[in-house]
């Protein structure tokens, strides 16, 4: 019996958006990037329209963090001032942290570890 030697299908794209009592929480699963990230950047657009007091993009699902999606975040960012504020979740040792770390961006955006943080934060 041979072992495949091609990968495996990346996990399939998945977007969730879920208004909860006082936060917009942003689900995201499988890999962000150049394809998928617009999608992001239109979740994001319309749940900043609103003006909550806190979007919370949850990435602990997400398999590949690409330049793309980090550029939907820093538009979120950017469009959130100073109304809103926008937490990212993303595990100390999930694909998207190392990207957030590598990039420096943890410097800008605000990360917690985990859901109950984000949005227990003040």
């Amino acid at each position: 019996m041979h072992a495949s030697t091609q990968d495996p299908a990346p996990p399939p794209f998945r977007l969730d958006v879920e208004r909860l009592a006082d936060a917009v929480l942003v689900t995201v699963a499988g890999e962000l990037d150049q394809s998928t990230a617009p999608r992001l950047r239109e979740a994001l657009d319309a749940a900043l329209g609103d003006r909550p007091g806190v979007v919370v993009v949850d990435l602990r699902g997400v398999d590949l963090l690409a330049s793309a999606g980090l550029a939907a975040l820093i538009a979120a960012h950017d469009q959130a001032l100073p109304d809103t504020a926008l937490r990212v979740v993303a595990g100390a040792t999930t694909p998207s942290m190392r990207s957030v770390r590598l990039t420096g961006l943890d410097e800008l955006l605000v990360v917690h570890p985990t859901l109950e943080r984000a949005l227990a934060a003040s």
